[in-house]
């Protein structure tokens, strides 16, 4: 049996982040050695107020309270931009001026492993500082247009360095195989996974990572087991197994441990709104239509559209584009698009947008 803790922790000022962390650190009987790699989300280089990326106080006090050396560490998609840049407007580089962490490149020597995902075998390098050093994993509480949730799990898919996760999305441009990739690179390093902590005192629903609905919650989440932690926040958002792809991959191929919650009983998140592809996901789960929904799965999706208005011409999308479907003139070539939606997760300026293509407008809710 798996103990999750659960302890409200209702806003992000430094003392109160520490009386929540210190409990779940009672209520797990949580022991640490020095050495650690902090690996929060860090998706894009926004400041912690847009509820994107992990709040730099929760590393501020685990910087403070685990033993040294600690390390901060992860590896944003592929961008003209510098680490540093990620690490100032993320509010990670005064944190580890001020408590003496380390602020760690993922991008650098790393080892490559390889993977047979539905058939298919890819090969794709890991973080070699990732690989060998103790992991506290410290995701953000999301939606994700590709696996629903974004937890534990799939932060863990920072370790890999920042193009090469891109280009992962053109092997596996279907979510059914990405997820499944997402469960046994998971499989892969969970050994070197000492501790996840969910970040959900503010949480984003509606279509996360980064430009869905920003909400308040109040809680911090936590274990040692990544697939128990995100099968509780899947609960927590009123969501079942069947509902979170990588989930479900993960229950019918090895089983979700017993699972037991500590600490507190938070009630579940009041309308939760899902991402605009968890209706084609649902449609896919009726076995009477889904032979139809994969026949024509190149039609039926949620795909990017620029929005020319709200455009800057930061070029982010442009640079960060697997399928090279974006041209310089800032135009989404359909043919090549794989629906990654690689570009809407770092456009900043909330210039890209999901919406169904036509076929989906016609037959999907």
């Amino acid at each position: 049996m798996e103990n999750v803790a659960i302890v409200q922790c209702s806003d992000y000022k430094k003392q109160t982040i520490q009386g929540a962390i210190e409990r779940i650190f009672d209520l797990l009987e949580c022991n640490f050695s020095s050495g650690i790699l902090l690996k929060p989300n860090m998706l894009s280089s926004l400041s912690p107020e847009q509820a994107v990326t992990t709040h730099p106080v929760i590393l501020e006090v685990l910087s403070e309270i685990l033993p040294h050396p600690v390390y901060i560490g992860d590896s944003p998609p592929n961008s003209q931009k510098t680490i540093e840049l990620y690490w100032e407007k993320c509010g990670y580089a005064s944190i580890a001026s001020n408590t003496g962490a380390t602020l760690v490149k993922l991008e650098g020597k790393s080892t490559i492993f390889q993977l047979n995902i539905a058939g298919k075998t890819v090969s794709f390098p890991v973080s070699d500082f990732g690989l060998n050093h103790p992991i506290f994993n410290l995701p953000k509480f999301k939606t994700h247009n590709i696996t629903i949730l974004t937890l534990c799990m799939k932060n863990l898919y920072g370790l890999i360095p920042g193009y090469p996760k891109g280009l992962l999305h053109t092997e596996f441009p279907q979510p059914e195989s990405f997820n499944s990739f997402i469960v046994e690179f998971y499989r892969m390093i969970s050994e070197k996974v000492i501790f996840n902590l969910v970040d959900a005192v503010e949480i984003m629903d509606g279509n996360g990572p980064a430009s869905g609905r920003k909400r308040y919650y109040g809680y911090l989440i936590a274990g040692k087991n990544a697939v128990c932690v995100d099968f509780v926040c899947a609960t927590l958002a009123g969501l079942k197994i069947h509902e979170i792809p990588f989930l479900r991959i993960y229950e019918t191929k090895y089983g979700i441990p017993g699972t037991k919650i500590v600490g507190d009983e938070p009630e579940i998140i009041d309308n939760f709104q899902l991402p605009l592809s968890s209706v084609l996901f649902r449609i896919q789960r009726v076995s009477a239509l889904s032979k139809f929904v994969n026949t024509v799965a190149n039609h039926l999706n949620v795909i990017p559209v620029i929005n020319h208005r709200k455009c800057v011409r930061c070029m982010e999308c442009y640079n960060v584009c697997p399928a090279n479907a974006i041209s310089k003139d800032l135009k989404i070539d359909r043919k090549k698009c794989i629906n990654c939606l690689c570009c809407f997760e770092v456009c900043q300026h909330k210039a890209i947008e999901v919406k169904k293509s036509f076929l989906a407008r016609i037959i999907l809710p």
